[in-house]
């Protein structure tokens, strides 16, 4: 399994680009849903490998998990194959096994946040992605019959419980009333086992790691993570513009169109998690200098993503209560597009006035 596995790594690598697009979109194969069934069946080394009952132990690499979101990542690149996966019949299944190594915060979690970062670079991926959630025994409302859940969505809930006791407790803060949010996003928010919670629960989890300058895979998917979230925050002028031509790629490498007003529900989705919060700490406690915070560092993608949620008035408030007016003012006055930011994001936060940056 493990050659077969190389074998089909070594296909979709770099240099072997051209592989990619015929691998998910030939309609004689099922890749994807053939690697994500094997990715969700991966039990055996997550139960001894996540947290046993007298003490933390260290994850291992599983070389078969890890090549296979190596694969997946690869495959996510083309913009050719981004609905295929994201939108097609194994999509589901995908985005299950993808969710389901980010929940019990495994080493390649952070390869499976760059695949989530590839596929919303897709506007219609960009929704359905972000909503994306499994059921969970915790909260399922579609199950209000004794039929019992499957054994991957069991075994996801156990880790997580796991998990969230083997770091003194990590708790999901609910902050303000969730009146302003669609019915879709208030089950987001209350599902354990939705995408964003995953991902903001491994964020919270991982965050320490950050306070070192050594590169980490916690840290790596933290960075990631919040590319993912740069993403789907990201609201295009004149977006509601429907004259433009769909296949469009912009400057940011987003393709297609999405209407703002998209945009403004999942910021307002993403206001009511910790990721405004833990954005403006990455940048107020970095522990590099700012001179390293080059393009797609998490300096530069947190302050991207802080850029987002300024834009709207119903996530505004999410970074006044995380502190980002005082903790970017010491930022406002660098040359260079990190002062810039800082300056527009107080300019919309009320700290300063219009006129600026």
């Amino acid at each position: 399994k493990t050659n077969a596995l190389q074998q089909l790594h070594d296909l979709t690598k770099k240099g072997n680009e051209h592989n990619r697009v015929p691998i998910v979109c030939a309609k004689k194969w099922d890749v994807v849903g053939t690697l994500s069934t094997a990715l969700l069946q991966m039990e055996d080394d997550i139960e001894s490998d996540t947290v046993n009952d007298t003490k933390q132990s260290k994850p291992s690499v599983n070389e078969n998990r890890r090549l296979i979101c190596w694969i997946l990542n690869n495959l996510s690149i083309p913009y050719e194959n981004k609905a295929t996966m994201a939108l097609g019949s194994s999509s589901s299944k995908l985005l299950q096994a993808l969710v389901s190594v980010i929940q019990a915060n495994l080493p390649s979690s952070y390869l499976c946040c760059i695949c989530f970062m590839n596929l919303t670079f897709l506007s219609d991926a960009i929704q359905p992605v972000t909503l994306f959630g499994t059921p969970s025994p915790m909260y399922d409302r579609s199950n209000s019959s004794n039929t019992p859940l499957s054994s991957s969505v069991r075994r996801n809930s156990s880790l997580k419980s796991r998990t969230r006791s083997a770091n003194g407790g990590t708790t999901i803060h609910f902050d303000g009333s969730m009146g302003s949010l669609s019915e879709e996003s208030k089950r987001v928010l209350e599902n354990p086992s939705s995408l964003l919670r995953g991902v903001e629960r491994m964020m919270l989890t991982n965050s320490p790691f950050l306070l070192s300058t050594v590169t980490s895979v916690q840290g790596e998917a933290i960075r990631w993570a919040c590319g993912f979230i740069r993403n789907v925050t990201f609201a295009m002028e004149n977006a509601d513009i429907t004259n433009k031509e769909d296949g469009l790629i912009d400057s940011t490498g987003r393709q297609g169109i999405i209407s703002n007003s998209v945009i403004d529900e999942l910021c307002t989705l993403i206001s009511h998690t910790e990721i405004p919060r833990l954005a403006v700490l990455f940048v107020r406690d970095s522990p590099n200098p700012t001179v390293k915070w080059t393009k797609n560092s998490l300096e530069d993608i947190s302050l991207g993503i802080m850029c987002n949620l300024a834009q709207f008035t119903s996530s505004r408030e999410a970074l006044r209560r995380a502190g980002a007016v005082q903790s970017l003012e010491t930022i406002e006055g660098l040359p260079g597009i990190h002062g810039y930011r800082a300056r527009a994001i107080r300019c919309s936060l009320g700290a300063l006035p219009m006129q600026c940056p």
